[in-house]
Protein backbone atom coordinates (compact mmCIF):
# COMPACT_ATOMS: atom_id res chain seq x y z
CA UNK A 1 0.00 0.00 0.00
CA UNK A 2 2.48 2.65 1.21
CA UNK A 3 6.01 2.10 -0.03
CA UNK A 4 7.58 4.68 2.26
CA UNK A 5 7.10 7.95 4.11
CA UNK A 6 9.90 10.43 3.55
CA UNK A 7 11.17 13.83 4.65
CA UNK A 8 13.65 16.15 2.98
CA UNK A 9 15.22 19.37 4.20
CA UNK A 10 18.23 21.02 2.67
CA UNK A 11 19.79 24.10 1.18
CA UNK A 12 18.62 25.20 -2.28
CA UNK A 13 20.20 23.20 -5.09
CA UNK A 14 22.67 24.78 -7.51
CA UNK A 15 20.21 24.01 -10.34
CA UNK A 16 16.80 25.68 -10.38
CA UNK A 17 14.72 22.86 -11.78
CA UNK A 18 14.65 19.06 -11.88
CA UNK A 19 13.08 16.65 -14.32
CA UNK A 20 11.22 13.84 -12.53
CA UNK A 21 11.02 10.57 -14.43
CA UNK A 22 7.93 8.34 -14.29
CA UNK A 23 7.89 5.23 -12.11
CA UNK A 24 4.19 4.27 -12.33
CA UNK A 25 3.65 4.94 -8.63
CA UNK A 26 1.40 7.63 -7.11
CA UNK A 27 2.75 10.00 -4.48
CA UNK A 28 1.61 12.73 -2.10
CA UNK A 29 3.82 15.74 -1.42
CA UNK A 30 3.40 18.33 1.34
CA UNK A 31 5.44 21.51 0.96
CA UNK A 32 6.23 22.68 4.51
CA UNK A 33 7.40 26.09 3.32
CA UNK A 34 4.93 28.80 2.36
CA UNK A 35 5.29 28.93 -1.42
CA UNK A 36 2.65 27.08 -3.46
CA UNK A 37 3.78 24.04 -5.41
CA UNK A 38 4.54 24.59 -9.09
CA UNK A 39 4.77 21.79 -11.65
CA UNK A 40 6.16 22.57 -15.11
CA UNK A 41 5.53 21.08 -18.52
CA UNK A 42 8.68 19.11 -19.39
CA UNK A 43 8.41 20.14 -23.05
CA UNK A 44 7.84 23.87 -22.38
CA UNK A 45 9.14 25.31 -19.11
CA UNK A 46 7.21 28.53 -19.65
CA UNK A 47 4.05 26.53 -18.92
CA UNK A 48 3.27 25.47 -15.38
CA UNK A 49 0.42 24.82 -12.97
CA UNK A 50 0.28 26.14 -9.41
CA UNK A 51 -1.20 24.21 -6.52
CA UNK A 52 -1.55 24.73 -2.79
CA UNK A 53 0.83 23.22 -0.28
CA UNK A 54 -0.09 19.58 -0.91
CA UNK A 55 -0.62 17.57 -4.10
CA UNK A 56 -1.42 14.07 -5.22
CA UNK A 57 0.75 13.03 -8.13
CA UNK A 58 -1.05 10.24 -9.94
CA UNK A 59 0.62 7.26 -11.59
CA UNK A 60 2.48 8.61 -14.59
CA UNK A 61 4.09 7.46 -17.80
CA UNK A 62 5.49 10.91 -18.61
CA UNK A 63 8.05 13.13 -16.94
CA UNK A 64 7.47 16.55 -15.44
CA UNK A 65 9.59 19.33 -13.96
CA UNK A 66 9.68 20.79 -10.44
CA UNK A 67 11.19 23.96 -9.01
CA UNK A 68 14.02 23.01 -6.65
CA UNK A 69 13.51 26.20 -4.60
CA UNK A 70 10.23 24.66 -3.45
CA UNK A 71 11.97 21.53 -2.21
CA UNK A 72 13.73 23.06 0.79
CA UNK A 73 11.44 21.33 3.30
CA UNK A 74 9.02 18.70 2.11
CA UNK A 75 7.43 15.51 3.38
CA UNK A 76 5.63 12.88 1.39
CA UNK A 77 4.07 9.50 0.84
CA UNK A 78 5.40 7.20 -1.86
CA UNK A 79 2.77 4.60 -2.67
CA UNK A 80 3.41 1.15 -4.05
CA UNK A 81 1.66 0.53 -7.40
CA UNK A 82 -2.07 0.66 -6.69
CA UNK A 83 -1.40 1.83 -3.15
CA UNK A 84 -3.23 5.15 -3.42
CA UNK A 85 -6.52 3.54 -4.47
CA UNK A 86 -7.81 2.83 -0.91
CA UNK A 87 -7.40 6.49 0.12
CA UNK A 88 -9.51 8.25 -2.51
CA UNK A 89 -13.09 7.97 -3.71
CA UNK A 90 -12.17 8.43 -7.35
CA UNK A 91 -10.58 5.61 -9.38
CA UNK A 92 -6.81 5.84 -9.66
CA UNK A 93 -7.27 6.06 -13.43
CA UNK A 94 -8.76 9.55 -13.02
CA UNK A 95 -5.44 10.79 -11.61
CA UNK A 96 -3.32 9.21 -14.36
CA UNK A 97 -0.59 11.61 -15.44
CA UNK A 98 -2.02 14.41 -13.30
CA UNK A 99 -1.14 16.43 -10.25
CA UNK A 100 -4.19 17.30 -8.16
CA UNK A 101 -4.42 19.73 -5.26
CA UNK A 102 -5.17 17.65 -2.16
CA UNK A 103 -7.74 20.19 -1.00
CA UNK A 104 -9.84 19.20 -4.03
CA UNK A 105 -9.82 15.60 -2.77
CA UNK A 106 -9.62 15.80 1.02
CA UNK A 107 -10.93 19.36 1.44
CA UNK A 108 -9.99 20.78 4.86
CA UNK A 109 -8.27 17.57 5.95
CA UNK A 110 -5.31 18.31 3.67
CA UNK A 111 -4.53 21.58 5.43
CA UNK A 112 -5.17 20.00 8.84
CA UNK A 113 -2.65 17.22 8.14
CA UNK A 114 -0.04 19.74 7.06
CA UNK A 115 -0.55 21.80 10.22
CA UNK A 116 -0.24 18.69 12.39
CA UNK A 117 3.00 17.75 10.62
CA UNK A 118 4.39 21.26 11.13
CA UNK A 119 3.51 21.10 14.82
CA UNK A 120 5.49 17.89 15.35
CA UNK A 121 8.76 18.41 17.23
CA UNK A 122 11.02 15.98 15.32
CA UNK A 123 11.24 14.35 11.93
CA UNK A 124 10.26 10.99 13.43
CA UNK A 125 7.23 12.64 15.00
CA UNK A 126 6.31 14.22 11.67
CA UNK A 127 6.37 10.87 9.90
CA UNK A 128 4.43 9.19 12.72
CA UNK A 129 1.83 11.96 12.50
CA UNK A 130 1.57 11.52 8.75
CA UNK A 131 1.17 7.76 9.15
CA UNK A 132 -1.66 8.16 11.68
CA UNK A 133 -3.43 10.67 9.47
CA UNK A 134 -3.17 8.40 6.44
CA UNK A 135 -4.66 5.46 8.32
CA UNK A 136 -7.62 7.63 9.33
CA UNK A 137 -8.27 8.46 5.67
CA UNK A 138 -8.67 4.89 4.42
CA UNK A 139 -12.05 4.58 2.70
CA UNK A 140 -11.57 1.14 1.11
CA UNK A 141 -9.96 -2.12 2.25
CA UNK A 142 -6.21 -1.86 1.68
CA UNK A 143 -6.11 -5.05 -0.37
CA UNK A 144 -6.37 -4.75 -4.14
CA UNK A 145 -8.52 -7.09 -6.21
CA UNK A 146 -6.78 -10.51 -6.23
CA UNK A 147 -6.31 -10.40 -10.01
CA UNK A 148 -4.64 -6.98 -9.81
CA UNK A 149 -2.45 -8.02 -6.87
CA UNK A 150 -1.39 -11.18 -8.71
CA UNK A 151 -0.65 -9.25 -11.90
CA UNK A 152 1.51 -6.70 -10.08
CA UNK A 153 3.47 -9.50 -8.46
CA UNK A 154 4.04 -11.18 -11.82
CA UNK A 155 4.93 -7.96 -13.65
CA UNK A 156 7.49 -7.06 -10.98
CA UNK A 157 9.36 -10.37 -11.01
CA UNK A 158 13.03 -9.31 -11.00
CA UNK A 159 14.27 -11.93 -13.44
CA UNK A 160 11.26 -13.07 -15.47
CA UNK A 161 8.52 -10.43 -15.53
CA UNK A 162 5.36 -11.88 -17.03
CA UNK A 163 3.74 -10.51 -20.16
CA UNK A 164 0.25 -9.04 -20.03
CA UNK A 165 -1.30 -11.75 -22.18
CA UNK A 166 0.30 -14.47 -20.02
CA UNK A 167 -1.17 -13.01 -16.84
CA UNK A 168 -4.56 -12.46 -18.49
CA UNK A 169 -4.67 -16.14 -19.40
CA UNK A 170 -4.14 -17.18 -15.78
CA UNK A 171 -6.59 -15.01 -13.84
CA UNK A 172 -9.96 -16.11 -15.20
CA UNK A 173 -11.13 -12.65 -16.33
CA UNK A 174 -11.71 -11.38 -19.82
CA UNK A 175 -8.95 -9.17 -21.20
CA UNK A 176 -11.29 -6.18 -21.25
CA UNK A 177 -12.41 -6.69 -17.64
CA UNK A 178 -8.84 -7.17 -16.41
CA UNK A 179 -7.57 -4.03 -18.16
CA UNK A 180 -10.47 -2.00 -16.77
CA UNK A 181 -9.92 -3.30 -13.23
CA UNK A 182 -6.15 -2.84 -13.31
CA UNK A 183 -6.44 0.69 -14.73
CA UNK A 184 -9.02 1.64 -12.10
CA UNK A 185 -6.90 0.49 -9.16
CA UNK A 186 -3.32 1.08 -10.37
CA UNK A 187 -3.84 4.17 -12.51
CA UNK A 188 -2.14 2.85 -15.66
CA UNK A 189 -3.21 0.14 -18.08
CA UNK A 190 -1.29 -3.14 -17.73
CA UNK A 191 0.62 -2.55 -20.96
CA UNK A 192 1.73 0.96 -20.01
CA UNK A 193 2.58 -0.14 -16.47
CA UNK A 194 4.83 -2.90 -17.80
CA UNK A 195 6.58 -0.47 -20.14
CA UNK A 196 7.23 1.96 -17.27
CA UNK A 197 8.46 -0.88 -15.07
CA UNK A 198 10.86 -2.00 -17.80
CA UNK A 199 12.11 1.59 -18.15
CA UNK A 200 12.72 1.71 -14.40
CA UNK A 201 14.60 -1.57 -14.59
CA UNK A 202 16.83 -0.01 -17.26
CA UNK A 203 17.48 3.05 -15.06
CA UNK A 204 18.48 0.82 -12.15
CA UNK A 205 20.77 -1.19 -14.42
CA UNK A 206 22.75 1.81 -15.69
CA UNK A 207 22.54 4.17 -12.71
CA UNK A 208 25.98 4.93 -11.32
CA UNK A 209 27.84 3.12 -14.10
CA UNK A 210 30.78 4.71 -15.89
CA UNK A 211 30.81 2.57 -19.02
CA UNK A 212 27.64 0.95 -20.37
CA UNK A 213 27.07 -1.60 -23.10
CA UNK A 214 23.69 -0.27 -24.26
CA UNK A 215 22.94 -3.26 -26.47
CA UNK A 216 23.48 -5.57 -23.49
CA UNK A 217 21.26 -3.40 -21.28
CA UNK A 218 18.51 -3.54 -23.90
CA UNK A 219 18.75 -7.33 -24.01
CA UNK A 220 18.81 -7.75 -20.22
CA UNK A 221 15.78 -5.49 -19.74
CA UNK A 222 13.64 -7.25 -22.32
CA UNK A 223 13.73 -4.86 -25.28
CA UNK A 224 13.67 -6.19 -28.83
CA UNK A 225 16.90 -4.40 -29.68
CA UNK A 226 18.90 -1.28 -28.88
CA UNK A 227 16.76 0.93 -31.12
CA UNK A 228 13.61 -0.17 -29.28
CA UNK A 229 15.33 0.55 -25.95
CA UNK A 230 16.43 4.05 -26.98
CA UNK A 231 12.96 4.87 -28.35
CA UNK A 232 11.24 3.86 -25.12
CA UNK A 233 13.85 5.59 -22.98
CA UNK A 234 13.33 8.88 -24.81
CA UNK A 235 9.55 8.44 -24.71
CA UNK A 236 9.48 8.18 -20.92
CA UNK A 237 12.33 10.51 -19.98
CA UNK A 238 12.71 13.01 -22.81
CA UNK A 239 16.41 12.11 -22.79
CA UNK A 240 18.74 9.73 -24.55
CA UNK A 241 20.23 7.06 -22.28
CA UNK A 242 23.67 8.70 -22.57
CA UNK A 243 22.28 12.14 -21.65
CA UNK A 244 20.58 10.64 -18.60
CA UNK A 245 23.78 8.95 -17.46
CA UNK A 246 25.79 12.17 -17.87
CA UNK A 247 23.30 14.16 -15.75
CA UNK A 248 22.29 11.47 -13.23
CA UNK A 249 22.25 12.28 -9.52
CA UNK A 250 22.18 9.89 -6.54
CA UNK A 251 18.38 10.06 -6.86
CA UNK A 252 17.39 7.65 -9.61
CA UNK A 253 14.43 9.59 -11.03
CA UNK A 254 15.66 13.17 -10.49
CA UNK A 255 17.61 14.79 -13.33
CA UNK A 256 18.85 18.38 -12.85
CA UNK A 257 18.14 20.95 -15.53
CA UNK A 258 20.75 23.64 -16.11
Amino acid sequence: MVKCLWYWQGAPQTHLKERLLPNGEPAIIFNLCEDPIRIYDATDLSRYSSYGHAVLSGARSDCFVIDTLQQERVVGVQFAPGGAYPFFRMPASEAEGLSIDLTDLWHGRAGEIRERILAAATVDAMLATLERCMLQLLIRPPELHPAVAYALQQFAHPSFPARVNTVTGRIGLSSRRFIELFHRQVGLTPKVFCRVHRFQQALQTVHGQQEVDWAQVALECGYYDQAHFIHDFRFFSGLTPSAYLAAATPHLNHVPLT
